[in-house]
Formats: C-alpha cells, sequence, structure tokens
C-alpha cells in the first residue's frame, strides 16, 4: 500500500513517517512512503504518476493548500478512493473540507495511538469495499464491488444500484440488501435510499448531495438520527466542527 504525506513542517512529516513504519512493522505488511512539502510539487507528482491509496495532507501549504489540492484530487483527477485524511493545528475547517469527502482529521500534535486508530479503519474498510455486492436478475447472476456503489434507490419493486457513470437494475428489497451491505459503509436515510457514506459531497438538515450531483431527501422521522450517525462515522475532532 502506497502512502503520501504532504505537510511543510518537515518534523511533521518525519514524526507521521515514523508512526506508519512502526505500525507496518507491528503488523506485518509493506508500507511504501513518499514525503512532499508543498501542495504545488504534490499536485505535479500526481498529474504524472499513481495516485498513493492513503493521502495524509496537511490544510496550511505552500503554493496550493490542502484545500486546493484536495478538490484537484476529487475534482480533476476524479480519483473517490484515496483515503484522504486531514492534518491542521486548527479546527475550524471542517465544513470547509466535508466536500472532498475526507475520510478522517487529525490535530497536531499528533498521537501515535490516533493515527493507529486511522489506519486500522483504513485497513478495515479497505479489506471491506473490495467484496462484491452479489445479486441475480433474469436468471443471471451479477456481481459489483461496494467500492463503486454511490446508493441502492428503491423503486416500487426494482432496486436500482447507481455509480458514478452507471446504473444496474434488479428486482428485490431494500431492507434485505441493507442486512446484507457492509456495516460502517453504507446508511439508510429513506424508505428509498441506501447510500455509500465515503462519496457523500454535501449534507444539509433535509438532504444528501452524493459526488454525482444527485440530491436524496432524508427522511423527515430520521433526520436528527441520520444526522448523528453522520456524525459518529467521523474522527472526534472533525464531527465536533460540524
Amino acid at each position: 500500500m502506497r502512502v503520501i504525506i504532504c505537510d511543510d513542517e518537515k518534523s511533521t512529516c518525519a514524526e507521521v513517517e515514523n508512526m506508519l513504519r512502526d505500525f507496518a512493522f507491528e503488523k506485518c505488511m509493506k508500507l511504501e512512503v513518499d514525503v512532499f512539502f508543498d501542495g504545488t510539487a504534490l499536485t505535479e507528482y500526481l498529474k504524472r504518476e499513481k495516485a498513493p491509496d492513503i493521502l495524509f495532507l496537511d490544510i496550511e501549504l505552500p503554493g496550493m493548500d490542502g484545500v486546493e489540492v484536495g478538490k484537484y484530487v476529487r475534482d480533476i483527477l476524479r480519483n473517490l478512493h484515496m483515503f484522504l485524511v486531514y492534518i491542521s493545528s486548527k479546527e475550524e475547517y471542517a465544513l470547509e473540507l466535508f466536500q472532498n469527502q475526507p475520510f478522517d482529521f487529525l490535530i497536531k500534535p499528533i498521537k501515535k495511538e490516533r493515527l493507529y486508530h486511522v489506519m486500522e479503519k483504513i485497513f478495515c474498510i479497505s479489506d471491506k469495499s473490495e467484496c462484491n455486492f452479489e445479486y441475480k436478475n433474469q436468471g443471471n447472476s451479477y456481481r459489483v464491488m461496494y467500492k463503486d456503489i454511490l446508493y441502492f434507490q428503491s423503486d416500487g419493486r426494482k432496486i436500482n444500484i447507481v455509480m458514478e457513470n452507471d446504473s444496474q437494475s434488479f428486482y428485490g428489497k431494500l431492507s434485505e440488501i441493507e442486512q446484507e451491505c457492509l456495516e460502517g459503509l453504507f446508511l439508510r436515510i429513506h424508505k428509498s435510499y441506501l447510500i455509500n457514506m465515503h462519496y457523500i459531497k454535501e449534507i444539509t438538515y433535509k438532504w444528501i448531495k452524493m459526488i454525482n450531483g444527485d440530491v436524496l431527501d432524508i427522511s423527515r422521522s430520521n433526520r436528527v438520527t441520520i444526522r448523528r450517525k453522520l456524525m459518529e462515522s467521523m474522527s472526534d475532532e472533525l464531527r465536533h466542527n460540524i
């Protein structure tokens, strides 16, 4: 698994890199770690090289800042699968960052146990995302990777599997799919919608916008519960500021 750390403080980069190497050693796994000190150099690298699996990204950077780099990754490179973990010494960026679908948020000075917790979550979700959702249609069996699914939509007896540039349909019940889906990845926000939380672009009290621009209503009776569950899916640092 490839990791990039981008922070203008060399001491922070060294600390995070050492903690990541300790984590990899303890888990008997291989991590490739690269380090950048400004956002412009990082985006130039991403233009020509394969993107990392995980990006630890400082917000306040020389050149392009972390918010701009995040937008570049999501909107220009169209990389929706990278685990984006923001780093900052400040806590007031949460709303501005949310549109870039951050996986987590680390406050400086970074504690080893917090970084380990983030890495554990990443590996847990990464393993699950590689699994397939299986369904049958007209006697044939089909598979779709969970990481490619933005949301499931119930339309009468028909279920639509909505992906970024495609959709597939079959007959079934959303309640049964909800039981099959991976805990921690999908959330039922309405009787008609089961969403992949990793692909949320924007949240209001009444609706959620997905990364493909689709706006989905949140059930009126469950708005408080849904918002709480979404906040619980984030890190403590991030949800305190939303």
